[in-house]
This record gives structure tokens, C-alpha cells and sequence, in this order.
């Protein structure tokens, strides 16, 4: 039952947790506001964990103002690196394949992004990389890899929040999107125990399943949607098919875990091989419905 509680979590933090920070134009300046007020979010929806598959940044942009906001990039570019080191050393200590496999591409891809930003300012990038810390135990691991992507999503909101083009909020607004699903995978590897099973088939993360996302602002701001197609792997849940007590304790997790006070759980019907579970905002107003498969865990989008 643990397992399987992790296994269809892991699927549902997959489907939701990829709503953005809005990243807004706020009166009176030419920056980027984060996630205040009325504005618009950006949908997700290519790609195997959501959000874009690759950022394209410009070959030259405007260099920033703000030396203060040059360092903390240059800082956080740091920690990326050694959360990328780190992650890759206790997935070869271990032997583990989630969630590293899934994350680990995006670390690199993260570090690249911001190396294309600073090559792009005219500025230079370096900084010392601390040497990596040596876990004894893979629960160690986990935690040590979640206080990291933890202590990255503050300095990525600062950085977006005072980002001096569209370009630059944009492509880091990507990478603190993926990071916070970063701190949720890594955060339910810790409660819920490190055991995975995974099969091709349908679903936010299996085959050629819907992929989708939505962006409300977390303090608020208008909601966004887009679609578009998903590829990995699905997991698959073993023994008994899911009931409906346990749909909605999966979905009451993954509620909690997303940390959004703007969500809420509807009503859960049971349509014979699959729940239909929606998900409302505070004023009831629906923001998606979602399928649960009983027997696979696949999920996806009944739209």
C-alpha cells in the first residue's frame, strides 16, 4: 500500500504541480512581477516533466543594471552546480533511478540555460563549486537533495521577480518551475519511501499521453492552460485497483504538497474503471478535472 500511495502521488504531483509563477509586468516599472494580483499564467505541456523542453535564449541581451542581481545569479548558478554534482554522485553511490534519472537532465539543462544568460550579458559566469557532501544512507540523500532545491526556490522568485527583460524572467521563471516539482519528487521520495515500478502506457508521463498544465499565480492572478503531448514512462500501480478512499487521499497529498492556497479538492466520482476528481479554486470556480486510472495509476486530463 505504501508503495503504491508513492507510486500514484508521485504521477499526481506530475499532473498539477507544474503551474508557474506568473511572471507579470508591474505599473510603474519595466521588470517582473511574481504571482501578484490579476495577470496571466503560462500553460504547460511538452515535455516529459512539463514545462518547455528547452529554453531559447538569445545570443545578446540587454546587460543587467542591478550588479546585486548579477551576483545572486552568478550565486545560484553555484548552487546549481553542486546540487548537479550532488545529485549525480549519491545516484551512483546508491543505485538509484528515481528520482535522479527524471531530475538530473534538468539540473544540466539548468546550468546550461543560465551560462547561456551570462555569455549572452557579456559577463562572465565563474564561481567556486563546493565540494559534495558524502551521504551515508539514499533517505539521507533525498533529504539532503530536497533542503537543496528548497533553498534554490527563493532566490529563483527574487530573480524573476526583479528581472530586467522578458527574456531572462521568462527562461528563469522555467527553471523555478521545474525546480519546485524538483522539491516535491524529492520531498514524497522522503515520506513515502524510495520503491518505483514503471511500464509504458497512458498518462501525463507514460507513451504518448496528454501533457497539460495550469498557471495561477501563487498569490493569486488569472489562470492559464495549454495542452500539448507528454513522453516517459507511466508508472503502474500493483495489486488491487485503487479505491475511492485512497484517490482521495492521493489527491489530498498532492493538495498539501503543492502548497497553492488557491486549489481545493471537488467532488470524486467513480466511473468504473477510473475516478473523475475535481480540482476547484477557492471560490468553487472548476480549474480541471482528472482522471485516475484504478488499475495502472495512469492519470490525465478529462478534457
Amino acid at each position: 500500500m505504501k508503495k503504491t500511495i508513492f507510486i500514484i502521488s508521485l504521477a499526481l504531483v506530475v499532473a498539477f504541480v507544474l503551474y508557474p509563477a506568473a511572471v507579470q509586468s508591474q505599473p510603474g516599472r519595466g521588470g517582473y512581477g511574481y504571482g501578484m494580483g490579476p495577470g496571466y499564467g503560462y500553460g504547460m505541456g511538452p515535455g516529459m516533466m512539463g514545462g518547455w523542453d528547452w529554453v531559447d535564449i538569445p545570443s545578446k541581451l540587454p546587460a543587467p543594471k542591478s550588479a546585486e542581481w548579477v551576483q545572486k545569479l552568478r550565486e545560484i548558478l553555484t548552487l546549481e552546480k553542486e546540487s548537479f554534482a550532488q545529485y549525480q554522485t549519491d545516484q551512483e553511490k546508491f543505485n538509484a533511478y528515481m528520482p535522479y534519472v527524471m531530475i538530473i537532465p534538468q539540473e544540466e539543462n539548468h546550468i546550461e540555460w543560465i551560462g547561456q544568460l551570462f555569455k549572452a550579458y557579456g559577463q562572465p559566469s565563474d564561481g567556486k563549486v563546493s565540494p559534495v557532501i558524502q551521504t551515508k544512507t539514499l533517505t539521507e540523500a533525498y533529504e539532503l537533495s530536497a533542503k537543496m532545491e528548497s533553498d534554490l526556490l527563493p532566490r529563483y522568485e527574487w530573480l524573476v521577480k526583479n528581472a530586467g527583460d522578458r527574456d531572462s524572467g521568462q527562461a528563469l521563471n522555467t527553471i523555478l518551475i521545474q525546480s519546485r516539482w524538483h522539491l516535491v519528487m524529492f520531498e514524497h521520495a522522503v515520506r513515502m519511501g524510495h520503491g518505483y515500478g514503471y511500464s509504458r502506457g497512458w498518462g501525463m508521463m507514460g507513451g504518448s499521453g496528454s501533457g497539460y498544465g495550469m498557471g495561477p499565480g501563487m498569490m493569486g492572478g488569472d489562470y492559464g492552460y495549454g495542452a500539448g503531448r507528454g513522453y516517459g514512462r507511466q508508472y503502474k500501480t500493483g495489486g488491487k485497483p485503487i479505491d475511492m478512499k485512497e484517490a482521495k487521499a492521493m489527491m489530498d497529498d498532492y493538495l498539501k504538497s503543492s502548497r497553492n492556497p488557491n486549489l481545493k479538492l471537488g467532488k470524486i466520482k467513480d466511473l468504473g474503471n477510473a475516478f473523475e476528481a475535481e480540482i476547484l479554486t477557492k471560490k468553487n470556480d472548476i480549474v480541471d478535472r482528472i482522471l485516475i486510472d484504478k488499475y495502472t495509476g495512469g492519470i490525465r486530463s478529462a478534457y
